[in-house]
């Protein structure tokens, strides 16, 4: 087995990562029935599988994918769900008897 000293391992996982990224604007040329490389191809495959920008390119072709926020009402309810399981759950649900699920008798 080979020993790798520091800046070759750096060596490689740079020559990886710019392998991939090539590898995968070129997947994109090719959907979009080019046969050049553009750099909107590399500034997509950036931005959407390693979240880089890289700031001077202009990205008003690229519509960049925002992950949905969630609404108010269900972030309250996974609070409390969270809180409840810290505090070992055991509430009452109100007029059922039951507690976790299981009728209290």
């Amino acid at each position: 087995m080979q020993h790798l000293t520091s800046p070759q391992i750096f060596l490689q996982v740079a020559d990886d990562f710019v392998d991939d990224l090539i590898t995968a604007a070129c997947r994109l040329a090719k959907l979009r029935g080019s046969a050049t490389l553009d750099i909107r191809d590399l500034q997509l495959v950036l931005e959407r599988q390693y979240n880089i920008r890289v700031p001077g390119f202009s990205s008003d072709e690229i519509r960049t994918v925002r992950r949905p926020q969630p609404a108010p009402g269900w972030a309250q309810k996974m609070s409390a769900v969270q809180a409840a399981k810290l505090t070992g759950g055991g509430s009452t649900s109100a007029g059922t008897g039951m507690v976790n699920g299981v009728k209290d008798t």
